[in-house]
């Protein structure tokens, strides 16, 4: 009787044992499938990009993500190409055209209007340099198209004087295809100066 108890006792135990061995095994599947999905959708968010022939390593982004921060650089660098103004006829050209592929016509209206007014003539004759600070973008995604409202400070620097003024512009956004001369993909459009303040003159220098 006893041998029998002993028995079953024996079997139990091996039963127990095999049932453990089995859900362990089920266990480590489970989690080495689990892991390797993980590891694989880590390395497709990994980019290398060689520099030199040397490997530098990027993770990709859903784009959304990034969107209110592209809009905002795009509206900065439109302004900053757009009203950097070096005496220069050529220099002004070259940015006006790069300027010109991040918005639509109402820039290229604005550009030919100064232009007429003896604006950049002005500023090349009395060899004036004139540059740009965007203090804020306000860029509103929430409804399509986009409204930008933007506040920048103009300052143009003579030999002997420096005049500032701050300006505000509004815009709307529009995605477009992104390029190599339009990387974030927006276009400016309907782009208007809304405001300017006067002019703040101050004194760099004295005539010898």
């Amino acid at each position: 009787m006893n041998e029998l108890l002993n028995m079953e006792k024996g079997h139990q135990r091996n039963r127990l044992l095999v049932i453990t061995v089995i859900v362990g095994c089920i266990l480590i599947c489970i989690v080495s499938v689990v892991l390797a999905f993980k590891q694989v959708h880590d390395s497709s968010n990994r980019i290398y990009v060689i520099n030199r022939g040397v490997a530098l390593e990027a993770f990709s982004a859903n784009v959304l993500e990034n969107r209110p921060a592209e809009a905002k650089f795009h509206v900065t660098r439109f302004h900053e190409l757009f009203f950097t103004c070096p005496p220069d006829a050529r220099s002004i050209e070259a940015n006006f055209v790069k300027a010109s592929f991040l918005a639509d016509e109402s820039a290229k209206r604005t550009f030919d209007r100064l232009k007429e007014d003896q604006f950049y003539q002005k500023l090349i004759q009395s060899n004036t340099n004139q540059k740009v600070t965007v203090e804020s973008v306000d860029v509103d995604l929430k409804k399509y198209p986009y409204t930008v409202r933007t506040i920048f400070k103009i300052t143009q620097e003579r030999a002997t004087n420096r005049s500032t003024r701050i300006l505000a512009s509004e815009a709307t956004l529009v995605d477009v295809t992104r390029s190599e001369v339009n990387p974030q993909g927006f276009l400016l459009r309907n782009f208007t100066i809304t405001h300017r303040s006067d002019p703040k003159e101050e004194n760099v220098g004295a005539v010898r």
